[in-house]
């Protein structure tokens, strides 16, 4: 019992961490992710047992914890699992976590997400134009 508590309070540490980091209240990932904030407020007091796979990848995407780093302090995974993977990519900004549950919430409308999709090349396209020139550019021009 010693040993599931440990695990528990281990990934509880984790998630809290991941969550303050990101700025988010444990009712913004709540609300977020779908799963329920009595979940949510259970699994950062460290009270965690066999955690719904869903709710456990969603909650890790909104607060960008790398679900092999869950399952490592959740005891799922072993070091030696995981020695040989990639190191997972850095923390992704809250609004981009925001911005891609809009794309990729399946009950949007295709119409409406293509309005976003577009929108949002869009202004990729007008901060491409604002930069300022490369040095290859300016030199030329010395």
């Amino acid at each position: 019992m010693a040993e599931e508590e440990e695990v528990g309070r281990r990934f509880g540490a984790l998630l809290r961490s991941h969550r303050q980091a990101a700025k988010l209240r444990q009712e913004d990932v709540a609300e977020r992710s779908g799963v329920s904030l009595s979940t949510i407020n259970r699994w950062e007091r460290g009270i965690v047992r066999n955690p719904v796979p869903t709710e456990l990848q969603a909650v890790c995407r909104i607060v960008s914890l790398s679900t092999v780093a869950a399952g490592l302090a959740l005891g799922y995974l072993a070091p030696e699992d995981v020695e040989h993977l990639p190191e997972p990519p850095g923390p992704v900004d809250p609004r981009e976590a925001v911005a891609l549950d809009i794309l990729r919430d399946p009950e949007l409308p295709d119409n409406l997400r293509d309005s976003a999709y577009y929108y949002l090349e869009f202004v990729r396209s007008q901060a491409h134009r604002q930069q300022p020139e490369t040095d290859q550019s300016s030199q030329a021009a010395s």
